[in-house]
């Protein structure tokens, strides 16, 4: 009598729905900004169509998003202001043509 040894796959499902495109996001190579947490500058550019001296220049004049400084040496932006702007961004420039 031979012994068979069936083991049932287990599919993971994700609990939070910005977990699982985040997890499809880097399994398509594919930049993603999650809606919640902060990112700093550097995290931040690979969206934004400037460069960090933009950035920082828009940010000090309200074109921009202002940065939350978590410490001394640490400065980030909150996802959720980043994605609004380049919402509002987007519907502007659709608006303009």
């Amino acid at each position: 009598m031979t012994n068979t040894n069936t083991q049932t796959p287990v599919i993971a499902f994700a609990n939070n729905l910005s977990n699982e495109i985040e997890q499809i996001a880097d399994n398509l190579h594919a930049k993603y900004l999650p809606p919640q947490g902060m990112s700093r500058a550097s995290q931040l550019l690979p969206f934004l169509p400037f460069g960090s001296s933009t950035l920082w220049a828009w940010s000090r004049d309200g074109r921009f998003p202002s940065p939350v400084r978590l410490s001394n040496t640490m400065t980030a932006w909150r996802n959720a202001d980043v994605i609004e702007w380049l919402s509002n961004r987007n519907i502007s420039i659709v608006e303009e043509v």
